[in-house]
């Protein structure tokens, strides 16, 4: 062998773990290099693509409309079932049996309490505190 491949032998021998950090960075530092790149090559087109799909606010009829029509386009055939009329009819029909129950109840309690059943649950009696008031003006 050549005196110059014996000196590079034995530099490489004498320097091993610094060559091998020095190797391991430079493969870390492709790796994060080449994620970035493709990161950058997938997200950009996308990211636009997002942003331009995006209504600009011009108002809330704006977007309403961008809405229904999204709705219509994607979900059209979901919700033609849901708009019948006998689901109206029942749906009047239970809230005239709650409101009936609602003003039975109420009107049948409001009958039971009167005001010095009041009083005696809140612990005052209304003639203490008006001359409460009354002694602390003066």
């Amino acid at each position: 062998m050549s005196q110059v491949k014996v000196d590079k032998r034995k530099y490489e021998k004498h320097h091993r773990k610094e060559i091998e950090r020095k190797r391991k960075v430079k493969f870390a530092v492709k790796c994060v290099v080449a994620a970035l790149i493709v990161g950058a090559a997938v997200g950009v087109p996308t990211g636009i693509k997002i942003y331009k799909e995006q209504p600009k606010f011009v108002g809330d009829s704006t977007i309403e409309a961008f809405v229904g029509n999204y709705i219509d386009e994607n979900y059209a055939s979901e919700i033609s079932g849901l708009g019948s009329t006998e689901e109206s009819a029942e749906s009047s029909t239970t809230e005239d049996e709650l409101t009936k129950a609602v003003e039975e109840v109420t009107d049948s309690d409001l009958d039971k309490v009167d005001e010095e059943n009041v009083d005696d649950v809140l612990g005052t009696d209304s003639q203490d505190s008006s001359s409460e008031d009354s002694s602390t003006e003066e």
